[in-house]
């Protein structure tokens, strides 16, 4: 419910923050490493930043690789995280961030003969990165983070390309 209610303020704050040039929009391919299982997805996330150093970051992930463990398959359905950004500006190009929140990660796995279950990674999830602008409004984006749940944990690694408003 949380994130339905960030994800509603966001679209609705969505064209007076694009007028504003506050904002930026990234994808890219995310490396998912839960519990010895290596998961690739596919990741959009759109920040608004609320002055020079201060943001919020939206974030959903979309499994596309699974891993096979043992006998068995195991596969990300999706993830859904909203974060608070801090960033740190090192020259007109590039810039290094921190970000902390909340994130929500959907597991299944799959035995043959065994049937299959299913599990989550919900609660703290942060992480450290750099962005790079190649032209004023184009660049690469690299992260790295970690996911905690009650019982699950996850590190996260994502690289890909952002667009700045």
């Amino acid at each position: 419910m949380k994130l339905a209610l960030v994800s509603l303020a966001a679209i609705l704050a969505a064209p007076m923050a694009f007028a504003q040039g506050n904002v930026e929009l990234s994808g890219g391919y995310t490396q998912f490493d839960a519990d010895g299982a290596e998961l690739g997805a596919l990741t959009g996330r759109g920040t608004y930043f609320f002055n020079q150093y201060l943001g919020a970051e939206g974030e959903v992930s979309i499994g596309i690789d699974d891993a096979n463990v043992g006998p068995g398959t195991v596969e990300l359905d999706n993830s859904l995280g909203a974060f608070g950004v801090v960033r740190a500006p090192i020259t007109e190009r590039f810039e290094l961030f921190g970000r902390a929140g909340y994130a929500a990660s959907e597991f299944n796995a799959s035995v043959p003969g065994l049937g299959s279950a299913s599990g989550d990674v919900d609660g703290l999830a942060y992480g450290v990165g750099g962005k790079l602008f190649l032209t004023d409004k184009l660049g690469v984006r690299a992260d790295v983070g970690r996911y905690e749940g009650d019982d699950n944990e996850a590190d996260v690694f994502t690289v890909g390309g952002v667009v700045r408003f």
